[in-house]
């Protein structure tokens, strides 16, 4: 019974490590922006859904950042959900050609689903990137710039817009969600290019 008991007590304390460094993840790199006081090789806007607040948001963000000198170009990252529909890297094209003054550099990576795949594929696109801007939700950059940093990008910063589109419950529900993502996250921030994930489902 006492080895059992001490299993047990190592387990919950293994447990409640875990879910506080995730917790710890999740919540920290969104308390605060971190932008570069030299320009960046790029930023990357990763995708959501098409005409949603969200997607808008991350690209007038990004948009922003480009204006404000930190970074050289903008990779524009998301597939299309259906063939019926634009991808989410046509989508953010368009809203910046409408909202910026004059012509903004911008590579359009159109074949991601999910967080893993936005990163990975614009490696390909800027081989030579050194330093990056990761632009999403608050939220979500945890986990992106960890794979970032995964990927092989020297130095990653990263900006988001004011979460003021979202209800304060839908807000909570993303944070939770993005914990668990964190979590299953584990082996591809291990093995990074060894892991694809083929699920087909879109993370944000």
């Amino acid at each position: 019974m006492k080895i059992l008991w001490k299993i047990y007590t190592f387990l919950a304390i293994a447990f409640f490590s875990i879910l506080l460094l995730d917790a710890g993840l999740v919540f920290g790199f969104s308390m605060f922006r971190h932008l570069p006081k030299d320009k960046a090789d790029a930023g990357i806007i990763l995708g959501a859904a098409i005409y949603t607040p969200a997607l808008y948001n991350r690209t007038m963000e990004g948009l922003s950042v480009y204006e404000q000198g930190r970074v050289s170009q903008l990779v524009l990252s998301g597939g299309k959900i259906s063939d019926k529909d634009i991808s989410e890297a046509q989508y953010m094209q368009k809203v910046i050609n409408k909202n910026s003054s004059g012509t903004v550099p911008t590579i359009l990576e159109q074949e991601s689903h999910n967080t893993f795949d936005n990163i990975y594929n614009s490696k390909k696109l800027i081989p030579e990137a050194k330093s990056i801007v990761i632009v999403s939700d608050k939220f979500h950059v945890g986990r992106a710039v960890l794979l970032a940093k995964r990927a092989g990008f020297e130095k990653v910063y990263w900006s988001w817009p004011e979460p003021s589109y979202y209800r304060k419950t839908e807000l909570a529900f993303y944070y939770i969600r993005e914990m668990s993502a964190m979590i299953s996250y584990i082996p591809k921030f291990v093995m990074g290019r060894g892991v694809s994930d083929k699920s087909g489902v879109k993370s944000y």
